[in-house]
């Protein structure tokens, strides 16, 4: 018995070790984590579990996390850190898992090949980002694993597994579905194994249930009702981020194919985790994937692809020869391990890499305003993470409605011509500007991009009442240069929010513009904004106009440039970008007075930016 442990251990630590390389190599905290970790803050300061004081909303979906961390801050442990951790050792747990579903589901003279599913799962980079990110993702995968694990057993502990499953995440009754109709295809019966284990672990979240009806005044999360919907674009992003998930790791699919193929053949275990994953893979699809795009939901799987993996590698190996087998079977895992590891490595190092300087960017941000901003401000924003916990005590809005009832239940009508990547389509532009947070910060700096961003340009109030102010950005990898990072400041009262009256084409054009400008096709730029300004019906957006001098400006067009900056400051001086532009050209020609006018706006609006200014005037002059 003992020398048998050792030989488990012997194949299952060294999977444990490349797991945690790798998840070292990716080390970061998911923005999304921050929501959770501001409702926690909030909890511990004794304002209750909300993510605005005085806001009883539910804007998470892991409510067993949070509570978790709850308790951990309780007993004055960081939080922050506890979750990694226990992330990581969840991570680690599915790794194991994965190696004892194999054996379960193997012939006793096989047991052997249980050691390919498991170094599968082990170079699988997506387990290493999403582990240590500071989500409940692989808890949760854990303990999908284990109630499959549990079904598989025929234990009387499948209820525990359903249990954890559904506290960590909602999409646990998923879970204790697919093992009802298992159960239903298995024996052909009422499947009174897998509905009482449901039923007792539905007693249990029975308090739960009321908590949530009486404090939030509803079972489900205010996510569901900001992202539940379903229409052919929804399926199409359903089935893109599942095949995406299959060319990285499941091998375009060929487990499953052949799985099917040999669905005769197989024994009843493997059918079970066959069903259970085309189950599973079937809900990812209908409810359009993640936005989070790095496999998250794909994640309770990996261990059970992997598994399928290896059983349709064993039938297609099966008529050979018995000794040739073991041989056969290491010379094609070594590949399969390769392309494990190398088919998804640059797609998640860019994603990881984009996290990492959206917390970053916003941290900035966030950190900024306090400084420049001693009033107790509010704030909209569609990336309310990172943000929104450095702001603690500020009310934020989220413009997507994860954390506010009134968007998530209470949406405009979509906009039929507005095209986005973005998969948060809701928004409630008349309340966001009803509640007129003194700030209004966008995703993509000055580019509205999300649904919600882009609908608020078309209210003349929120084009009338707020202006950009920035403050300058040093990316986190010094190899990159610095920029502005603008946020929009309500600089004038909205008397009225109005209507969405403006077009939506000059939006469009607006944003077309600044992607050609990015692109450096400046004269493609030029022409957008020109439909843009033309679009409104003679209403200015002066940003607009703005962006057209710029592009002339890159274009060397400096007399077009000029004119169309004074222009701009004659229909609004709080255009801080005018002024520093004007105030550059003013110091060149030597007209000292009117470049003195225009630095003294620059102190009015950004009085932080003065001196950086200065310094660039000071530089360009002599040169």
């Amino acid at each position: 018995m003992e020398n048998s442990n050792l030989k488990h251990l012997a194949i299952i630590v060294p999977a444990i070790g490349i797991y945690l390389y790798l998840a070292n190599s990716l080390v970061f905290t998911q923005d999304d984590a921050y929501i959770s970790y501001r409702y926690v803050a909030n909890f511990l300061n004794g304002d209750g579990l909300v993510y605005n004081i005085g806001e009883q909303v539910e804007g998470f979906t892991n409510f067993g996390w949070v509570i978790y961390m709850i308790l951990c801050g309780m007993l004055g442990l960081d939080y922050i850190l506890i979750s990694k951790l226990t992330g990581l050792l969840f991570g680690g747990g599915i790794i194991v898992l994965t190696y004892i579903i194999s054996r379960e589901v193997l012939d006793k003279n096989k047991k052997w090949m249980a050691a390919l599913p498991l170094y599968l799962v082990a170079f699988n980079q997506s387990l290493a980002y999403w582990s240590p990110a500071g989500l409940e993702t692989a808890a949760f995968a854990f303990f999908v694993m284990l109630s499959v694990y549990l079904f598989l057993s025929n234990s009387r502990w499948l209820f525990v597994g359903i249990l954890f499953a559904i506290l960590l995440r909602p999409d646990g009754v998923v879970v204790a579905g697919g093992l009802i109709l298992c159960e239903l295809f298995n024996n052909k019966k009422l499947p009174l194994y897998t509905m009482k284990a449901s039923a007792i672990a539905a007693i249990f979240l029975l308090p739960l249930l009321v908590f949530k009806l009486m404090y939030y005044g509803s079972i489900f999360p205010n996510t569901f009702y900001a992202k539940t919907g379903f229409n052919i674009s929804q399926l199409g992003n359903g089935l893109e981020y599942t095949w995406r998930f299959l060319s990285h790791y499941g091998f375009y699919g060929a487990g499953l194919v052949i799985s099917l193929f040999y669905f005769p053949k197989l024994k009843g275990q493997a059918k079970t985790v066959l069903i259970f994953v085309i189950l599973f893979t079937s809900y990812i699809i209908l409810v359009g994937g993640d936005v989070l795009k790095v496999h998250r939901f794909h994640l309770p799987l990996i261990g059970l692809y992997a598994i399928l993996a290896m059983t349709a590698l064993f039938h297609m190996i099966s008529m050979l020869p018995h000794k040739m087998k073991s041989s056969t079977l290491v010379i094609v895992s070594l590949p399969l391990l390769w392309l494990t590891y190398q088919l998804p490595k640059e797609f998640i190092r860019e994603y990881h890499t984009n996290e990492r300087a959206l917390t970053h960017h916003m941290s900035f941000m966030a950190e900024n305003m306090l400084k420049s901003d001693s009033r107790d401000f509010s704030a909209a924003i569609s990336t309310i993470g990172m943000f929104g916990y450095k702001l603690l005590g500020h009310d934020i809005i989220d413009l997507l409605g994860l954390t506010d009832s009134t968007i998530a239940r209470h949406a405009d009508e979509p906009i039929e011509e507005m095209k986005s990547t973005w998969k948060e389509v809701k928004h409630n532009s008349s309340y966001v500007l009803k509640r007129a947070p003194d700030y209004i910060v966008f995703s993509t700096g000055i580019k509205p991009s999300a649904p919600a961003e882009q609908a608020l340009f078309l209210y003349p109030s929120f084009v009338n009442s707020y202006r950009t102010v920035a403050w300058l950005y040093q990316p986190e990898d010094p190899r990159k240069s610095s920029s502005m990072g603008p946020v929009f400041k309500k600089m004038r009262p909205i008397d009225s929010v109005g209507t969405a009256s403006l077009p939506y084409k000059y939006v469009k054009n607006y944003v077309d513009g600044l992607n050609n400008k990015s692109s450096r096709k400046y004269a493609q730029a030029i022409n957008n904004y020109k439909i843009a300004l033309s679009s409104t019906g003679g209403f200015l957006n002066p940003y607009v106009l703005f962006q057209k001098g710029n592009a002339h400006l890159l274009l060397k067009q400096h007399d077009s440039s000029w004119a169309i900056f004074n222009k701009v400051i004659e229909k609004d001086s709080l255009i801080y970008e005018a002024h520093r532009f004007l105030y550059l050209y003013e110091k060149t020609m030597g007209n000292e007075q009117k470049a003195a006018i225009h630095r003294d706006f620059l102190t009015k609006l950004v009085p932080w930016h003065v001196n950086k200014v200065d310094s660039a005037v000071n530089e360009y002059l002599n040169r």
